[in-house]
């Protein structure tokens, strides 16, 4: 029941004030009936009501006083209705500076006086479910269990939490999920605040993703385009995306993922120039259709064929049949894998090894949130192709000796004799071993043993390997043999020069 208390200095108009109407059957009790301002004071402050009706024209404390002084009370403030039998617009001037949204002229006509208790009614109303949800909105346990369930941790939330859904259902005609993407601890903090001042719920979600769940209503927008406008005033990068309204808090993960997946594409397609509307947007439509496979025939026939521009006209037109079409992240995501892993084989077919892409498999996979980024990554990816592609044909055109000098350096470490290196190049072991020696002032072996040697410093300086290790890793089978090779260009032993070239550092 609501508490009502009716103030009038004239006993006639008091005893009009409690017969008009059906206290009861609305729901009011009157808790005072009051013939001055100070016993109507004194009432309010003892009994709390839910309305008040007043008389301006009171002795002592008139109907303006007594509003003034219950708005300086420390209590839920109850709803006015002023009575006045003057019409001056000065007193109703006064009455809306204290907040009195309901003024009435005595004598009271009887529709008037209807409408007015009716929305007084509906006010109070309002009043009750939103202290209730608040009441609710404050436990922080619901935050939490809704979070764990956009997660997918569970399917139903405990008795409690799920009484507290139910009750909160029962208060709002629906709800939605507004998804923030960016710097998390900005985010937060913005989203947070802005939750608290419209009575919605923070939600803090793995990652550089938060929420506010609010109630399904036409401010929905404005509150998103005040997140945006916060992460902009802050020079903050991300996205703000409202899901479709949902009818209970159960059915949330469903907002939430068309909220966040809006939010990712428009993102991938560099668009996110402001909130995104899912449910008015109907760019969010997305083409599943794979690129034709003689684009990418083409492509990766020109980068074989070392047409740079042609290379680069074929992809720019890929991207751009993506951003035409709107193709889905993930299809040009596993596009560009497929060209990846066609870049590998080419290389390897040339004689590469392809571990240096390793990397970039996993990013393909799940980094790039933007079009033009992996664009830009493929590019350079493809252009590396090229360049393993054309050294290897310039290898291919130089002069035998400079080609076994390339071969002898990749491969300084396994057991070479003249004899295999001759046959790999289809020249006569002989005529290889004096050429060489010619050219290079030095035998095959001893340029084999310098580049071991070479390498062996390296390592005693940069590792903490053992000599016998490092002696084995580039090539020696014999350790006494590495030892002698070592002294013999060195003057040092392994230990003493690792010790001098850290003493030096």
């Amino acid at each position: 029941m609501y508490k009502v208390v009716l103030a009038d200095d004239e006993t006639i108009s008091l005893e009009g004030l409690r017969t008009l109407t059906d206290w009861e059957e609305l729901g009011f009790e009157i808790c005072g009936v009051c013939e001055n301002g100070e016993e109507a004071l004194t009432t309010v402050m003892g009994c709390s009501p839910d309305l008040v009706i007043t008389d301006i024209r009171m002795p002592g404390i008139d109907g303006l006083e007594l509003i003034k002084r219950v708005r300086q009370l420390d209590m839920e403030q109850p709803l006015f209705v002023v009575l006045s039998g003057y019409g001056e617009f000065e007193y109703a001037r006064t009455a809306l500076r204290y907040g009195v949204s309901h003024y009435l002229l005595k004598p009271v006509i009887e529709a008037e006086w209807e409408n007015t208790l009716a929305a007084i009614t509906d006010e109070l109303e309002k009043r009750v479910k939103h202290r209730m949800q608040q009441n609710m909105l404050a436990n922080r346990l619901l935050p939490v269990a809704i979070a764990r369930m956009l997660e997918g941790q569970w399917a139903e939330p405990d008795e409690e939490i799920a009484e507290q859904m139910d009750r909160l259902d029962e208060t709002v005609s629906g709800w939605t999920f507004i998804y923030v993407e960016g710097p998390k601890c900005s985010i937060s903090e913005i989203c947070r605040k802005l939750a608290g001042e419209v009575g919605g719920l923070f939600i803090d979600l793995p990652g550089e993703q938060v929420g506010l769940v609010v109630e399904n209503s036409a401010s929905t927008a404005d509150l998103a385009k005040r997140v945006y406008a916060e992460l902009s005033r802050n020079s903050l990068k991300g996205s703000v995306s409202i899901g479709p309204g949902v009818q209970s808090l159960r059915e949330l993960p469903v907002s939430y993922m068309v909220a966040a997946g809006a939010a990712a594409r428009h993102l991938f397609y560099s668009e996110a120039s402001g909130p995104i509307d899912t449910a008015a947007d109907a760019r969010s439509q997305l083409s599943y259709n794979l690129p034709s496979a003689d684009l990418t025939e083409e492509l990766m026939g020109a980068v074989e064929r070392l047409q740079e521009q042609k290379a680069w006209d074929q992809l720019k037109e890929m991207f751009r049949m993506f951003e035409l079409n709107r193709t889905a992240p993930e299809v040009v995501r596993m596009t560009s894998i497929d060209i990846m892993l066609k870049s590998m084989e080419l290389v390897k077919e040339f004689g590469g090894k392809a571990q240096q892409w390793y990397d970039s498999f996993e990013f393909f996979k799940t980094e790039p949130k933007s079009l033009a980024v992996l664009e830009d990554i493929l590019r350079n990816l493809l252009n590396s192709s090229m360049e393993y592609i054309r050294q290897h044909k310039e290898r291919g055109s130089e002069h035998p000796l400079i080609r076994v000098e390339c071969f002898l350096k990749d491969n300084y470490f396994r057991p070479l004799t003249v004899k295999e290196i001759a046959e790999h190049f289809y020249i006569n072991p002989v005529y290889l071993g004096q050429a060489f020696i010619k050219k290079n002032g030095i035998s095959i072996l001893e340029y084999i043993h310098n580049l071991r040697i070479e390498q062996a410093k390296k390592r005693l300086i940069e590792t903490g390997e053992t000599v016998r290790r490092i002696a084995e890793n580039v090539g020696y089978v014999h350790y006494h043999h590495f030892l002698r090779e070592f002294e013999k260009r060195t003057t040092l032993k392994p230990v003493a020069y690792r010790n001098q070239g850290r003493t030096e550092e």
